[in-house]
């Protein structure tokens, strides 16, 4: 949320003052407020190559169309459209469930059960679940999302971490939300106890995570 908060404080000229704190002091995000002057494109290139510039710039207004977009900005296309038609006919927004999590929760109960899961990794969110469960390889995640690097921690160097933290036994510290849930569900698919210093962490993405865990053993 803070790169299209901040993004919508430069653009509508609301001089907003950003309170940083927890993981974000660590990460690298643009504070030059010309960027809203940039087209889809260039906002791409930001950040090792996060698509939220982009969206922040298209929920403000910005009508251009990628031809090819990532996945994120795709389903901010969409929603923008879908914004548009339901209140063209005096309707209410229809929420969509998280596809990503839909995703890995239905690969997840498979490899749970014992069965042999097909995972099609689409966007840098399934990073995590796809590298935990060998579906992704480091190399190939790196070179399709550059942005791993900058999220709530090193997600590339981060699962390498945590997963050999957790093949030893030892207590899982990491804060990110993605990995503590790839983390967790690859104990519980390989009958390991896994060890989280910050379980609430997750609610971040979500809420229901724990719950979710301990209904499906």
């Amino acid at each position: 949320m803070l790169r299209i908060l901040k993004f919508a404080s430069w653009k509508l000229n609301l001089n907003k003052k950003f309170i940083i704190r927890g993981s974000l002091k660590n990460r690298k995000i643009n504070n030059d407020q010309n960027i809203i002057n940039l087209p889809q494109k260039e906002l791409l290139k930001l950040d090792n190559n996060t698509s939220q510039w982009a969206t922040a710039s298209v929920l403000l207004g910005d009508k251009k169309r990628l031809k090819k977009p990532p996945f994120k900005l795709k389903l901010t296309y969409e929603a923008v459209s879908h914004w548009k038609k339901q209140r063209k006919n005096n309707k209410s927004w229809v929420p969509r469930f998280d596809q990503t999590i839909l995703n890995q929760t239905k690969t997840y109960l498979e490899l749970l059960k014992g069965k042999k899961a097909k995972f099609y990794p689409e966007q840098a969110e399934d990073f995590c679940f796809a590298y935990v469960f060998g579906f992704m390889t480091v190399e190939k995640g790196g070179k399709l999302w550059p942005s791993l690097r900058n999220h709530e921690s090193n997600r590339i160097s981060e699962m390498k971490k945590v997963i050999k933290q957790a093949e030893k036994g030892e207590k899982i510290i990491s804060k990110d939300h993605r990995v503590i849930q790839a983390i967790i569900m690859w104990g519980k698919v390989n009958k390991k106890e896994v060890d989280i210093k910050y379980p609430s962490a997750v609610n971040k993405s979500w809420p229901q995570f724990w719950n979710f865990v301990k209904d499906n053993k």
